[in-house]
């Protein structure tokens, strides 16, 4: 069987999903890869416009990603992930699907349907009204609610040859102020500066936050007006004694922060409560908290060596064996 990974070319998708992109098995498709003519990428950046869409909805939207039909064979799977999805129409899925010999369609869904994430609601139309082979995703909850294969945590490419930043810590966050997170992130904040826990505070748009022009000081805390490359993020990572996790509200499934504590041996501290359920959960080196008041702000700073004997296993390299064997038509369970 022949795979093909339809991905957007984003920076999450490429780091998350480096093992299966890099894999002589998989051919990447990056629907947003820039043309070497900047006057090509600015007219299809306009033509592919949301804004611009949904006052005049613009013909031929899918023009852009003809090559791909080039790439299908006989007995070809094309693994689409939800980014890309937010980003074809139905009418493309169908002709695909139409064009190939015993081609199959698989979707990942990469975060929780009831989460924050903006591309999961444009997703939405092409997750259901779709004739798919499988449906995969990584939370149980919608897998159990919608019926879907669940995938196990195979999502993570860890990252090699990362040096540790310069700013050590004893606490390190960072993420985007959905529905509100940074909120609670800052009163946080203040907690640890107040009994003298040194934090790595990185927000993503968290200078729109209110709460920001009340603050006293802003030592450990840094206010950004974009995603931060994702190999600074790891070096932070790398540089603390602790990772933090925020998962926002309604959002069962972990988000990156857990996999790199695994992958790099962290202390992970999470509001997520299902961390207990998580494979190399151990309560030494995890702990979840409802309120800051929950928080144990000893064990947050206390120096431990930390292995999880980690070898491998959150690879999405893992997803091709179950594909192998949907494609066999064996069980996929």
């Amino acid at each position: 069987m022949k795979y093909i990974m339809v991905w957007p070319y984003g920076w999450f998708d490429y780091y998350m999903y480096q093992d299966l992109i890099m894999s002589k098995k998989v051919i990447p498709y990056p629907l947003k890869k820039p043309y070497k003519l900047q006057l090509i990428n600015f007219i299809r950046r306009v033509h592919q416009s949301h804004k611009l869409n949904k006052i005049v909805k613009l013909p031929y939207g899918d023009i852009w990603y003809s090559s791909l039909f080039k790439l299908i064979a006989p007995d070809t799977c094309i693994i689409f992930d939800t980014g890309a999805l937010s980003m074809v129409s139905l009418k493309f899925l169908k002709k695909i699907k139409s064009t190939g010999i015993n081609t199959k369609m698989i979707v990942i869904v990469v975060d929780s349907l009831h989460g924050s994430s903006e591309h999961i609601p444009l997703a939405m139309p092409n997750i259901f009204g779709f004739p798919w082979d499988a449906i995969f995703s990584y939370d149980k909850n919608d897998c159990k609610e919608f019926g879907f294969h669940y995938l196990g945590p195979t999502i993570y490419s860890k990252l090699e040859g990362i040096q540790e930043g310069k700013t050590e810590s004893d606490l390190y966050f960072v993420g985007r102020n959905k529905a509100g997170r940074n909120n609670f992130v800052i009163q946080l904040y203040k907690r640890c500066m107040d009994i003298g826990i040194k934090t790595n505070f990185e927000l993503v748009d968290g200078s729109k936050n209110s709460d920001v022009m009340n603050l006293e000081y802003q030592d450990g805390l840094t206010f950004y007006d974009k995603d931060l490359p994702y190999e600074n993020v790891v070096s932070s990572v790398l540089s603390t004694n602790c990772i933090l996790e925020v998962v926002a509200k309604g959002q069962l499934v972990q988000t990156a922060r857990y996999y790199e504590a695994v992958c790099y041996n962290k202390k992970l501290l999470t509001n997520n409560p299902n961390i207990k359920e998580l494979p190399f959960y151990d309560s030494r080196y995890m702990k979840s908290f409802e309120t800051i008041e929950d928080i144990d702000f000893e064990w947050v700073k206390k120096k431990e060596v930390i292995n999880y004997h980690y070898k491998g296993e959150f690879s999405p390299n893992h997803i091709l064996e179950k594909l192998d064997r949907m494609c066999s038509n064996k069980n996929i369970e």
